[in-house]
């Protein structure tokens, strides 16, 4: 899991700890998440965050 959010952009992990993350973006459906893409911008819309 400390792999996974390594790989996360910076303000997403923010908003993780900050607890501002989207209702549905909880640790266990971080986990099953395969292919996480390398794009910031991507992995945002795939998490469910607002655009930037």
């Amino acid at each position: 899991m400390l792999l996974r959010l390594a790989t996360l952009a910076p303000s997403i992990v923010h908003a993780i700890v900050e607890g501002r993350q989207p209702i549905g973006l909880t640790r266990q459906r971080l986990a099953k998440i395969a292919n996480l893409p390398i794009d910031w911008t991507e992995q945002r819309r795939m998490l469910g965050f607002q655009a930037a």
